[in-house]
């Protein structure tokens, strides 16, 4: 996927630093002829060799010829822009095909359900890697330096890919059919195919308009390329987060042809704004938003049409359909944009638009009817595929219906259950890693911990339970963080709920810290009031290190002086006296800080890092530190200037709870303290180290 974005940014950035916009649709449908040809020849290809030889070799004859355009650029420039268009739009798509094609074959159903998503995800990564890298090799170099890069990424898909073996795997005898005799078991194939057509030709006319207004607007040269890797690299990003966001949601509520349907609606009303009030902003819009559609909603919903079909009939049609119907909407829609670009070029650009429009338009009526011929289909056929459907995750609306219609029963997505199963029979992976989590062996926990990603809803209250467990604590933590953002309102209600283990409770302060979101401020400082001073305490330390993060979360100092005073009237002075433990999860400290967990009073601490919310962080430490040290004089000057920073009604129980003897002066303002305070900031350290290094059984000195 890095290649992918970086190639495309090369092959526009190449072509139209070299010809006008308007040899695009030429370009384009010559292209659109290679491809087709390119991809009957692999089919043929992979048939006799199989994907485990023939894809590697095809990475490195890729880069190879990346090698080959790169010298050749500087002599054949007009030529060699027109070869990396071909070979990008050409030769591109068939390697990605055929990479899938060598992951089909690489997994099970079962294994492909769980890497499949994470293959994908690594894929996102790897076009935000190659946008960036596009991006900086232009701004450094030149758009001719984008060649080797290709090359390089090329090499590197091969030889990961020469490391791959074939499954050995019993080969079933048969016949393979043809493409004409798969259509006629399915006929919505032919919608199927129509509908791809339509959304490339609607994808060609939207590209063509928009690369002509970001020639017109940026110019050819560096600029444009810099603007085509940014552009790809947002449109990538985007299309992961929608198919990870809202994909399955759609399937489930919407059906397969209503999530098919978001593309060519999406298509037609953006094509509609922009005709109504062209230019390059609303064309970029609707060209992004047409990639995000294609990449995330659209592909979801197209893929499960295939869901049915034996495996020999899906590797039949799926090929044709995916490379030839799309390489024949781009050559038809190139042909269109050639036609209309003889009429003027005010005339031409809206005749592209409404075109644009109708065909999305006539995309979207076709979608909305392809469910009805899928279930058609599904039910006449149903016999001969359920042995087929018992290993498929049914994550859509309509397949799901039509098999419940039959009174049948297959394994359903977590988010979409059909129906109560007897527990022998749960096969649904979150209810698999759910009765795992359960498990009173921490082995089984651990290793289940270890393989989840981001957190299902389901799980997420088991987890936060596992807090309590001193055993897996530390994985459930971990686990936890990196999901905090989207659960911080679960971990606010676990953290306020004194019916919860107090083990449980203390450990997600430092949860919510990782959220770093209102939310997460909002609960603990909900939770400086509770009735546990172990809970109050870590609450506080975390608002300290959240405040840290972020400045703008600074609370109003009057609630933070009231939190204080209620302190200062020791409710509970001798548990604030005695103060927490140091755990495990504590012991991660400086010398200084060594020396401080064994010197001060939690209470007093805690009092501290209330005054650091509303007081500067920096200069509130010092001081805290001044006041542990044995230097009178240190802490005096400390003293003063707490002192002169405070409430009035705040001075005299503070001082109390210090039991220092109050030799300093009130000052009128805390700034002359302050700045000496910090000037002795290094001898502070040095006394306090110092501290920590004395020999046992030596004067440890008076504490406070």
């Amino acid at each position: 996927m890095a290649w992918q974005v970086a190639a495309k940014t090369t092959r526009d950035s190449l072509f139209l630093s070299t010809f006008p916009a308007s040899a695009l649709p030429a370009m384009v449908g010559a292209a659109s002829v290679c491809s087709i040809l390119l991809a009957v020849l692999s089919a043929r290809l992979l048939r006799r060799f199989g994907p485990f030889r023939l894809i590697p070799s095809g990475y490195l004859l890729s880069a190879a010829l990346h090698l080959v355009e790169w010298l050749l650029l500087p002599r054949f420039t007009r030529a060699i822009s027109v070869l990396v268009y071909l070979h990008v739009l050409s030769l591109g798509a068939v390697l990605l095909s055929g990479f899938w094609a060598l992951a089909n074959e690489q997994f099970d159903p079962r294994q492909a359900r769980k890497r499949f998503g994470r293959i994908a995800g690594y894929g996102t990564l790897g076009g935000l890697a190659g946008g960036i890298l596009a991006e900086r090799v232009v701004a450094l170099f030149s758009n001719a330096a984008l060649l080797p890069l290709l090359m390089a990424l090329q090499c590197a898909c091969g030889a990961v890919l020469l490391g791959t073996t074939s499954p050995k795997a019993p080969r079933k005898p048969g016949k393979v059919p043809r493409f004409r005799e798969v259509v006629s078991h399915a006929p919505y194939l032919t919608s199927l195919a129509a509908l791809i057509v339509l959304v490339s030709v609607t994808a060609t006319t939207l590209d063509f308009l928009f690369k002509a207004q970001a020639v017109a607007q940026i110019g050819r040269g560096a600029a444009l390329s810099r603007f085509f890797a940014l552009f790809y690299m947002s449109t990538s990003a985007a299309s992961f987060l929608a198919q990870a966001g809202a994909s399955r949601f759609w399937l489930d509520r919407f059906g397969l042809g209503r999530t098919v349907a978001t593309l060519p609606v999406g298509v037609a009303g953006a094509g509609l704004l922009a005709l109504l009030a062209p230019g390059a902003v609303l064309l970029t819009l609707a060209r992004g938003l047409e990639l995000v559609l294609r990449g995330s909603l659209f592909r979801s919903g197209y893929e499960l049409f295939y869901t049915p079909m034996p495996r020999d009939e899906k590797r039949a049609a799926k090929s044709v359909i995916d490379i030839g119907a799309d390489r024949l909407g781009d050559g038809l829609g190139a042909g269109a944009v050639q036609l209309l670009l003889l009429l003027p070029a005010a005339i031409a650009t809206h005749g592209i638009l409404a075109l644009t429009v109708m065909l999305a338009g006539a995309g979207a009526w076709l979608s909305f009817r392809l469910d009805r011929a899928y279930g058609v289909v599904l039910r006449k056929n149903l016999a001969e595929t359920a042995p087929d459907l018992e290993h498929i995750e049914v994550e859509d609306l309509t397949t799901r219906s039509v098999i419940q219609s039959a009174g049948l029963s297959i394994h359903a997505s977590a988010s979409t259950p059909v129906g109560p199963e007897p527990p022998s029979a749960a096969t649904d992976l979150p209810v698999q890693q759910l009765a795992a989590l359960r498990s009173t062996k921490a082995g089984r926990v651990k290793e289940t911990l270890r393989e989840i990603g981001l957190l299902d809803p389901l799980l997420v209250p088991q987890v936060i339970q596992l807090l309590a467990r001193e055993d897996v604590w530390r994985a459930a933590h971990d686990l936890l963080a990196r999901s905090s953002f989207r659960i911080a309102g679960q971990l606010v209600d676990c953290l306020l709920d004194q019916h919860q283990d107090l083990a449980l409770r203390k450990r997600i302060p430092r949860l919510l810290v990782t959220c770093g979101n209102r939310q997460a401020w909002n609960g603990l400082f909900q939770g400086l009031e509770d009735p546990s001073f172990e809970i109050r305490f870590r609450c506080g330390r975390s608002l300290d290190s959240l405040l840290h993060r972020r400045p703008d979360f600074r609370p109003e100092p009057v609630d933070v002086y009231r939190i204080i005073a209620s302190e200062l009237a020791a409710r509970d002075a001798g548990q604030a006296r005695q103060g927490p433990k140091v755990s495990e999860e504590d012991r991660e400290l400086r010398m200084v800080d060594r020396v401080l967990q064994a010197r001060a009073s939690p209470g007093l601490a805690y009092i501290f890092y209330l005054l650091g919310l509303v007081l500067p962080r920096e200069a509130v430490q010092t001081a805290f530190r001044a006041l542990h040290t044995d230097d009178p004089r240190l802490q005096a000057l400390a003293l003063e200037y707490i002192v002169s920073a405070l409430p009035r009604e705040l001075r005299e129980p503070l001082c109390a709870r210090i039991e220092v003897p109050r030799t300093a002066r009130v000052a009128e303002s805390p700034q002359q303290p302050l700045a000496r305070l910090l000037d002795e900031s290094t001898s502070i350290v040095t006394q306090l180290e110092n501290l920590g290094t004395q020999p046992p059984g030596s004067a440890p000195g008076r504490k406070t």
